[in-house]
């Protein structure tokens, strides 16, 4: 790709140092001054510049020394100004702050005072004090200048740090996204897969004796499927959604709907024995679903492992507390009149140290929460700790 000299600042430079010779050559020659001495005053004068960006101060020392050279030989200041005024503004501009300001003060001092010397004015005269207040002014705007390329730099670097932040934070909340929907979907599959197998399970072993049982539990593997497929698509329609606008969504799994997941676990063949104790509907939302969670994951497992196929659910909220336990018998015995399901044996060890724990205690350590098992040779527990938060973080 082509670089233009508005891209090459040494180039810039260049063409600067050119245009200042070209501008103060006819000074030099207007006095009669020998056409060589002329044109070498004026490279002398402007080469200097060519290096203003990367020796200021050099350049400045440089431009300083013609420029009294030359106004020794003239006898007063002579065309050479220019070059100096560029010099001393450039090193303003590119040194830093202390040794700019204390190099444009004696400038301004040193170049009068030779003056004074040179010319024989008094100091009060005209031309001395113009030339005092150039030098002056010329360092002021240099400051100036760099003072706000500083400013619009800083503004810079803070845009760019809070632009860095903000990737973080986004990146940050799509792991953590990423993480919820792996639990929903752990959670959805997990209690479904498990519906469908007992039913499945049921249907078979009573097919041949009991069609009519054996209908309905393929009613409710029907059920669970469906309802399975359509929470599954609802989650994937939003992954795949562009541009985040927003879709009409099915409930979300709060406590509120905590019947209908104790209805399709009883349909299942799961007798559950339930207790309420305070008013849990104005949970926050992420509380809410976390105990919903806990209690399908809870429930899930007591189909799976518990023998006789039973559940005491528990649900008390007072103070700043909410308490969710879930109690299933993990001894040996018979199914519970009325189930449809097949027994299965006994084997909570192997969920409770499995993922299902771990993503519980994750669900409620989520919202600021805790959870605890309980394994004993009779009955197996979760109870789960949540504070009654209104606002979610």
């Amino acid at each position: 790709m082509n670089r233009g000299p508005a891209s090459n600042p040494f180039l810039l430079d260049g063409l600067l140092a050119a245009a200042c010779a070209a501008v103060v050559l006819p000074g030099f020659l207007g006095d009669g001054t020998p056409v060589w001495l002329a044109a070498l005053l004026a490279l002398c004068s402007a080469v200097p510049l060519t290096v203003r960006r990367r020796m200021p101060l050099a350049a400045l020392a440089a431009t300083t020394t013609v420029f009294l050279v030359a106004l020794l030989w003239r006898g007063e200041p002579g065309p050479g100004i220019v070059c100096l005024l560029v010099a001393l503004y450039s090193a303003a501009v590119a040194a830093p702050r202390s040794r700019a300001l204390v190099t444009g003060t004696v400038t301004a001092i040193v170049v009068p005072v030779f003056a004074l010397v040179v010319t024989g004015r008094h100091f009060l005269d005209t031309g001395n004090l113009g030339l005092i207040a150039v030098l002056g002014a010329v360092t002021a705007v240099g400051d100036a200048t760099r003072n706000r390329r500083a400013y619009v730099r800083a503004i810079q670097d803070r845009a760019l740090r809070a632009e860095q932040t903000r990737e973080v934070e986004a990146r940050r909340r799509v792991a953590e996204e990423r993480l919820r929907l792996a639990r929903d979907l752990h959670d959805i599959v997990a209690h479904s897969i498990t519906v469908i197998n007992f039913q499945a399970g049921a249907a078979v072993h009573l097919l041949r004796r009991q069609p009519d049982a054996a209908e309905a539990a393929i009613e409710h593997v029907i059920t669970a499927s469906r309802s399975t497929l359509a929470e599954l698509g609802t989650m994937l329609t939003v992954l795949r959604q562009p541009g985040g606008e927003p879709l009409p969504l099915e409930p979300m799994p709060v406590l509120d709907r905590l019947d209908d997941l104790l209805d399709g676990f009883r349909a299942a063949g799961l007798v559950i024995d339930m207790e309420r104790d305070g008013e849990v509907s104005a949970l926050g939302p992420a509380v809410s679903m976390a105990g919903y969670r806990i209690v399908q994951e809870s429930l899930t497992n007591a189909l799976k492992y518990a023998s006789p196929r039973t559940a005491r659910v528990r649900l008390s909220c007072s103070g700043d507390r909410l308490r969710i336990t879930v109690v299933n018998p993990v001894a040996g015995g018979r199914a519970p009149r009325g189930s449809s399901a097949p027994a299965a044996a006994p084997s909570p060890a192997s969920w409770g140290t499995g993922r299902g724990l771990l993503g519980l205690r994750e669900r409620a350590a989520s919202v600021g929460g805790s959870l605890e098992v309980e394994e004993g040779t009779e009955e197996f527990s979760v109870d789960a700790f949540l504070p009654t938060l209104r606002t979610e973080p």
